[in-house]
């Protein structure tokens, strides 16, 4: 909480940051600004004697009287005249609070410049709206390099820019108040609606200002949707320092509610307020902001009896919330964790609920992303029967402190990477450690109108620098759609590749760009999909023509590139299996290093369309590999675009029901269950992994796959000779070894997911590890703990442990 400390405490000291109309004699601090659980009194170290407050200059008042954007009166005219400690204020005449008055804003207002101006317009009806405003990014009130200005009472819609931008190291500022005090339609606070974004902060010295009381996005009740279009409050270029809080209300915004960004946007403390409906995350850090602290973990919680405990970083202060989905709704209090991060909060009545979601704050200020929510009206998150050692907070790391973990993500094309530091930033938050994407359109729709493919954006060159210099490998795969020859009236024949011309573009398209890419492109793979002959059949190539075409295009990769890896297009196994055995079985099987598919699409057990399809990968997946082999081919193997979807978060157009032929999962946290046994079982397996369609908006599945990255990094599969003892007929079970000779082993139960699995006692015997030490990993709710086990005849026995519908990591160290 150092940021807000320092903030009323700066305040306290500058004092006209937290009053009303300023004067010599009187100081007015706004009610919300300061919780009652902080102090306001300077630290200890300050001298005993008694402070004289320096009086103030006496500012003038300024009166707006006339709703015209411009001439005498006019709100545009006080910003132009306004000085240091001066308060404009509303003719309430003009601006009844019952029937607010309009400013239909026609070019963009004075910036405020001056220091202590409060502009106020809590005992009025005002609405600044830029609808007329020209420009693609004007701000509704602009605060630049100037301190302790206070904006209250404003209604600001429809800019097309931020509502409110802060920057040129503005400081002190307060944004809005007590929406109690005041006669107006939201009393000191602000109303943002309608504009590009509610609030903006940017600018390294932009610190120290306080956002409190306002409704963002939304009405005093959080139920009319008014929202911003990118987001609520968005706070980069290193702005730190600042309040988030109390009492605001961020709904409904078509973005995120709060984003942050950069790396030097540190201290952004988060507290008390309402957020809750917006499109995307509730919180959002992304490039390093506010330290990318972990979000805390919830391990056990009980609505009707008020209480909640979890983990997270030492003596850090966690936030409860009750919510309808993953964000933070209603605020239902705070407690600090002890030294080993373990929280308990009870409230002494009841939760709201439906769902609980936390936040932290750490000592300096930074405040976390909401964690996963809780479903349901209770649950307690037990690993081992009887074990009463600490469970304590599982931390991911990202791609470039990790290992190989053989799992990759599949993301468009490069071509649309107009802000290419997003994908980037996103690829190493994840862990992983491969990315698969194409240069232009995967599939249709192609966009036709951008001109010749022999050419490559900047933005691609800098991305791909990127994933190399933290360790991420790129997987380029090649199509080719001929848009110049589109665009010269030519029309592609298909199914493709069946006749020379369509070759010869392909094979110097292909060199094109494997001789641009020259060391830095570790994979190449030859098309994708080719058994999708829909849509047209662009992307369909028959096996034969896809053999003669990877039979020339291989040497061509090879000539330009001689480290490069080749990968054969991956076909859809449920539907294309016939397509990919029979280029198994052919002569070029074996010139490839890496043979891929895209293994499920929603596959589970309780999907009735895909049959038993689900039990049968596994088999499936040898068979490919016998085949494989038998045919002289001697590399990897690959599973890329594993994807699940649910109801509460689609991946694709239509996965909701329109246009779709299956079923999908109820929540995201089915999801992540399924995910987390398909990345472990493919590793089990010695398959690489790629995964499709993710996205950080998935409270369960996001986090998960972190957290598998981190776990599974350079591991490899071995047998562990491990014996059951338990009542579950349907367990799956993997062994692995890492680099330093530790072991892993994962094992679930492979049935339905549901919302909460208690699991089914069990124990396991490890033959001659008696000396080794357990600790287990719950992947899903980010928890490890050490286990309780014994020596038996020089195996090592675990018992109790609690073997769920997901992957329970065993880690075996010593």
């Amino acid at each position: 909480m150092k940021s807000y400390f320092s903030a009323i405490f700066l305040c306290t000291l500058f004092l006209a940051a937290c009053t009303s109309t300023p004067t010599s004699t009187s100081i007015t601090v706004l009610p919300t600004v300061i919780p009652t659980d902080i102090p306001t009194q300077p630290p200890t170290s300050t001298p005993s004697d008694t402070l004289t407050p320096t009086p103030l200059p006496q500012g003038k008042t300024i009166i707006v009287t006339s709703t015209s954007d411009s001439g005498p009166g006019t709100l545009r005219q006080a910003l132009q005249d306004a000085q240091p400690y001066d308060t404009i204020i509303f003719h309430p005449a003009v601006f009844p609070p019952d029937a607010p008055a309009t400013i239909n804003v026609s070019s963009e207002l004075p910036h405020i410049r001056v220091s202590n101006l409060t502009l106020d317009a809590s005992e009025a009806g005002v609405i600044l709206d830029g609808s007329n405003v020209p420009g693609g990014w004007v701000a509704g009130l602009q605060i630049v390099s100037s301190e302790a200005n206070t904006v209250r009472g404003l209604q600001v819609s429809n800019f097309s820019g931020p509502g409110i931008a802060i920057s040129g190291e503005a400081r002190f500022n307060v944004i809005g108040g007590d929406r109690g005090i005041g006669s107006g339609p939201f009393g000191q606070g602000n109303q943002f609606s309608h504009n590009a974004v509610g609030i903006d902060l940017s600018v390294e010295g932009t610190s120290l200002n306080i956002i409190v009381g306002n409704l963002i996005g939304t009405d005093a009740a959080g139920v009319d949707s008014l929202g911003n279009n990118k987001a609520g409050i968005w706070i980069y270029e290193g702005a730190h320092g600042n309040t988030i809080g109390p009492d605001n209300v961020i709904a409904h915004n078509f973005g995120y509610g709060i984003l942050m960004h950069d790396p030097g946007t540190l201290q952004n403390t988060i507290t008390q307020n309402s957020i809750h409906d917006n499109d995307s995350l509730g919180i959002a850090l992304w490039s390093g902001s506010n330290a990318e602290l972990a979000l805390p973990g919830i391990f056990d919680f009980d609505l009707s009896a008020g209480t909640v405990t979890g983990a997270t970083c030492s003596n850090c202060t966690v936030e409860i919330f009750s919510d309808s989905s993953d964000e933070g709704a209603t605020y239902e209090g705070r407690t600090t964790a002890d030294d080993s991060g373990v929280f308990s909060f009870e409230k002494d009545v009841s939760f709201m609920g439906p769902n609980l979601t936390a936040t932290t704050t750490d000592a300096d200020g930074n405040t976390s992303k909401f964690s996963p929510p809780t479903s349901g009206p209770s649950a307690s998150q037990i690993l081992q029967q009887g074990n009463d050692l600490p469970r304590v907070q599982f931390l991911p790391k990202q791609s470039g402190e990790l290992a190989d973990n053989r799992i990759g993500i599949s993301y468009g094309g490069l071509w649309q990477l107009d802000n290419w530091e997003v994908p980037l930033d996103e690829a190493i938050t994840y862990g992983v450690k491969r990315v698969d994407m194409s240069l232009y359109e995967l599939e249709p729709p192609i966009d036709w109108s951008t001109g010749t493919e022999f050419a490559i954006p900047p933005e691609a060159d800098r991305f791909i620098d990127g994933l190399a210099e933290n360790g991420i490998a790129m997987n380029l795969i090649l199509h080719f759609w001929d848009k110049a020859g589109h665009a010269a009236g030519e029309e592609l024949s298909t199914p493709r590749f069946q006749d020379d011309e369509q070759v010869r573009e392909f094979l110097e398209y292909v060199r094109f760009v494997v001789r641009h890419f020259k060391g830095r492109i570790r994979y190449y793979t030859i098309w994708s999909e080719p058994d999708n002959c829909g849509d047209g059949g662009i992307k369909c190539v028959l096996p034969r023509d896809y053999i003669e075409l990877a039979r020339q295009t291989i040497p061509v990769i090879r000539q330009e590139d001689s480290e490069a890896r080749v990968v054969s297009a991956p076909n859809v196994l449920f539907f294309g299996r016939d397509h990919l055995f029979e280029v198994l079985r052919s002569d070029v099987a074996q010139l490839f290093d890496v043979i891929s598919w895209h293994p499920i699409y929603d596959a589970a057990p309780n999907i009735e369309f895909f049959g038993n399809y689900y039990y049968e990968y596994p088999s499936i997946i040898q068979e490919i590999k016998q085949t494989a082999s038998a045919h002289g081919f001697a590399g990897e193997y690959w599973g890329t675009e594993l994807t699940w979807n649910s109801l509460e978060i689609c991946n694709f157009p239509g996965c909701r029901g329109v246009g779709q032929t299956w079923d999908i999962q109820e929540t995201d946290l089915h999801v992540a269950k399924y995910y987390a046994r398909g990345i472990v079982m493919e590793l089990g397996l010695d398959v690489g992994v790629g995964l499709g369609g993710f996205t950080e908006r998935a409270p369960w599945s996001y986090p998960t796959m972190r957290n598998l990255s981190t776990v599974m990094a350079g591991s490899m599969p071995t047998d562990l000779g491990v014996q059951f003892e338990s009542t579950a007929t349907n367990i799956m079970d993997f062994g692995f070894v890492l680099p330093n000779g530790d072991r892993l082993f994962a094992l679930w139960t492979n049935g339905t997911a549901v919302e909460d699995d208690p699991g089914v006692s069990t124990t396991l015997t490890f033959d001659d590890l008696s000396s080794r030490q357990v600790v287990a990993v719950d992947v899903i709710h980010g928890i490890e703990q050490q286990m309780t086990t014994e020596s038996l005849n020089g195996d090592l026995v675990l018992r109790n442990l609690l073997v769920k519908d997901y992957p329970i990591i065993l880690r075996l160290t010593g």
